[in-house]
């Protein structure tokens, strides 16, 4: 498992976020590219932070910032 795999994978196991947006382990991606191809807008903006941060190409945070804004604001 990838680094950037397991960071994804601490973030999805809080339990208030399963909670909050009623996510069931067993639907949980168990991996960044998995997530980033989620129907969950949470999932893919999770997945898109990680990989932003820790990818290859890291991105600035204003721009990070305008992609996680677009996925949620498009969920809307």
């Amino acid at each position: 498992m990838a680094r950037k795999d397991e960071i994804l994978k601490s973030f999805l196991t809080h339990d208030q976020l399963k909670t909050k947006y009623k996510l069931k382990t067993e639907d949980l991606p168990t991996s960044v590219r998995e997530a980033l191809n989620s129907d969950k807008p949470i999932l893919k903006a999770i997945a898109l932070i990680v990989d932003g941060l820790d990818g290859t190409a890291p991105v600035t945070d204003s721009v990070l910032r305008n992609q996680v804004t677009q996925i949620l604001n498009a969920a809307l």
